[in-house]
């Protein structure tokens, strides 16, 4: 399995080969597209830490004493909730904390439904750990574009419902439906709620974090997209696949609102395979 390739089919959760059919490419996966995922452990965002209130001992056989004290101490289990008290009124409040899970997923969804285009660079985490960055491009409904930097030969392109995958150095271009991933709960014009199941949300500081999965048996994997909060903007989203594999890809300098020219999601060359059941 190209290594490379891997890597890039990573950003929209297929795990397929360049020249393998799709179907022997999930049997060397070592799992059958239509089997259930694991539960996914939800996204855990950045918090402020709560200190531990558990008092210092002195070792057996330490040479300082402790001279007793007149005063009856506290109960142990008092002072430490006390403790506790005085770290939880310290630390800073997370965005929306009030407010309910099902609110929060309908701020996201709303935010999504709004977003026209997105511009900016990407640093990608496969499930393998190998890092990639680049630049790219994204204009809803249906059309993103990934350029990798060098070495990575990889350009990917997404438009008219498909995926497209040009690899400059095997001069292949492979295709396969953006349906079936679960990147398509970003590309759609608006989030199809009927299909797009809501399964975990998560509050940080100033970050929220919303799960997608589908109820299709054809989209592989779950979604996770997590926007800068109160005022959204889409900062990054993590991909599991149906083996678990994690994806991260991580935005940087994002400009929204601009346009973007038609040329970016042209699909490239033709030349390779197209990908499908």
């Amino acid at each position: 399995m190209n290594l490379l390739f891997t890597s890039a089919m990573a950003v929209f959760c297929m795990d397929v080969a360049v020249s393998a059919p799709l179907a022997e490419t999930r049997a060397l996966a070592g799992g059958d597209a239509h089997e259930a995922a694991a539960p996914a452990e939800p996204v855990r965002l950045a918090q402020a830490p709560i200190a531990d209130p558990a008092s210092e001992s002195i070792e057996e056989g330490d040479a300082q004493t402790v001279a007793p004290s007149s005063e009856t101490p506290a109960p142990q289990a008092e002072t430490d909730a006390a403790a506790i008290d005085i770290v939880e009124a310290e630390r800073p409040p997370l965005v929306f904390e009030g407010e309910s899970d099902e609110a929060i997923a309908e701020k996201l969804v709303a935010y999504l439904d709004d977003l026209t285009t997105l511009k900016g660079t990407f640093r990608q985490v496969a499930p393998s750990g190998a890092i990639s960055t680049g630049e790219f491009f994204l204009r809803r409904p249906g059309m993103l574009r990934f350029e990798y930097d060098a070495p990575n030969p990889l350009l990917i392109v997404a438009n008219g419902g498909l995926v497209y995958v040009r690899d400059e150095a095997l001069e292949t271009t492979d295709s396969y439906p953006v349906g079936k991933t679960p990147l398509k709960f970003l590309l759609q014009k608006k989030v199809d709620l009927d299909d797009a199941k809501i399964i975990a949300v998560d509050r940080g500081i100033d970050t929220v974090a919303v799960t997608f999965a589908s109820d299709d048996d054809e989209t592989e994997g779950e979604l996770t997209i997590i926007a800068k909060a109160p005022e959204f903007t889409l900062s990054r989203w993590v991909v599991r696949d149906l083996q678990n594999g994690i994806t991260e890809v991580s935005l940087s300098d994002v400009i929204a609102g601009e346009r973007l020219a038609n040329r970016l999601f042209r699909a490239p060359e033709a030349g390779g395979q197209f990908l499908k059941n």
